[in-house]
C-alpha cells in the first residue's frame, strides 16, 4: 500500500463534501482524510494502485491545488 501526502487549498468542510463524492466512490482510493487544522491542510491518501500524479490529477479535476508534501 502506498500512502501519499499533499499540502492542498482544501480549506473548509465545504471543500472536504466537494471532494467527498469522488474520492470516496474512487475504489482504488482505500482510505483519504483532509487536515484542516493544518496550516497546510494536509490530505493523505492510502491507495494500492494509483500512482501519485493520478491522485493530484483528481484533486485538480475537482477545482483543488495540491502537490507533495515536503519533509
Amino acid at each position: 500500500m502506498a500512502v501519499f501526502i499533499f499540502v492542498t487549498n482544501i480549506n473548509t468542510k465545504r471543500d472536504i463534501n466537494r471532494l467527498k463524492p469522488y474520492l470516496d466512490h474512487n475504489q482504488d482510493i482505500i482510505n483519504w482524510t483532509v487536515d484542516l487544522t493544518d496550516e497546510e491542510k494536509v490530505l493523505r491518501v492510502e491507495t494500492d494502485t494509483l500512482l501519485r500524479f493520478e491522485v493530484t490529477t483528481l484533486i485538480r479535476v475537482c477545482g483543488y491545488d495540491c502537490h507533495k508534501m515536503d519533509w
